[in-house]
């Protein structure tokens, strides 16, 4: 696999894991993304800003995350972060159902890792709903810890962050 910025031309197959990361969160029973997000315009704000991009796996798009440097939401949170410095924070992250469950969560985490390591970042953030216990497993298997329960503008969600200092 590997990770590559997104372009308006990778749109389409954008959309379509999202709408199939969608459903899968309701399969599992949860509702973390609702009212249509991320939706096409979601995405399309996220290529412009520079930070979208997508997995590959040889020539196909299997997944997407939004890579931010900062979050003013965060910085809401004040004194939960363990770190100081410039972060990068995770949004957005969803696989399509070709790859989905078939372990390959920590391969894309530490692609994402080493994207951020590549631009001088070496702190990562991320929140995720107290439903999703996949993603929580996913982070927890990945070294990420748990800073608490905490309430951003879009609700109340877990939040994680992990250095990733060479």
């Amino acid at each position: 696999m590997e990770i590559r910025a997104a372009t308006i031309c990778d749109l389409e197959c954008i959309i379509s894991i999202l709408d199939s990361a969608r459903e899968y969160q309701r399969l599992s029973g949860f509702n973390q993304w609702i009212d249509g997000y991320p939706s096409k315009g979601n995405v399309v704000k996220d290529i412009e800003a520079g930070g979208a991009m997508v997995i590959m796996a040889e020539k196909d798009v299997v997944g997407y995350a939004f890579l931010a440097i900062g979050d003013v939401a965060y910085e809401k949170l004040g004194d939960i972060w363990r770190f100081e410095g410039n972060y990068g924070v995770v949004h957005r992250l969803a696989l399509s159902a070709d790859v989905r469950g078939k372990g390959h969560s920590t391969e894309v985490l530490k692609l994402i890792e080493n994207e951020y390591i590549s631009s001088g970042i070496n702190i990562i953030r991320v929140d995720t709903g107290r439903e999703n216990r996949i993603m929580q497993r996913i982070m927890e298997k990945n070294g990420y810890e748990l800073r608490g329960f905490h309430e951003f503008e879009w609700g109340w969600r877990l939040a994680y962050e992990k250095s990733i200092m060479l």
